[in-house]
């Protein structure tokens, strides 16, 4: 070759699509881990519980991926939502984090297992933008976990002792 790009094999995928079209696969992939994990299954939540808004997160972060436009207030209140959520359900910042990591192992595992239908000039930069929105998810989740925590020491420290 001469340095021209390699043709896009006929039917090949963007990364969002795929992620979409395993959504399902996906939840319930990061759902089991999530539960097999020795920290993270010690609390007992329900599946919908534990699921929360993953759906929507891999939803948004398809969209944003495919350069749509997300509103970053919605995103935020999710988020704020979601870390506020976990706060009262028990857990701690670390186990944000663990979440979000075991996301992302499942994510980079489904594209992995449909490598041989994804485009791949758009591959790199559609991992970082999903990457990029569960980061900013995780961080603003964990922003109102902290404003929970610093509100309920707050609280402590006003009633009569």
């Amino acid at each position: 070759m001469d340095g021209e790009a390699s043709p896009v094999p006929t039917g090949a995928k963007r990364v969002p699509d795929v992620v979409a079209e395993n959504k399902d696969w996906v939840v319930n992939t990061w759902l089991a881990r999530t539960k097999e994990n020795p920290e993270l299954g010690s609390l007992k939540l329900s599946d919908v519980e534990r699921k929360d808004h993953v759906p929507d997160l891999l939803d948004e972060a398809v969209a944003r991926a495919c350069e749509y436009q997300v509103e970053v207030e919605d995103r935020q209140r999710a988020a704020e939502r979601h870390g506020t959520l976990r706060y009262h359900q028990r857990y701690s910042i670390a186990m944000l984090i663990l979440e979000a990591q075991l996301l992302q192992e499942v994510i980079a595992e489904c594209i992995r297992n449909n490598v041989n239908i994804i485009e791949i000039k758009s591959m790199i930069p559609d991992i970082a933008r999903i990457s990029g929105t569960i980061s900013a998810e995780l961080k603003d989740a964990a922003t109102a976990y902290m404003n929970q925590y610093e509100w309920q020491a707050i609280r402590r420290d006003k009633l009569p002792h």
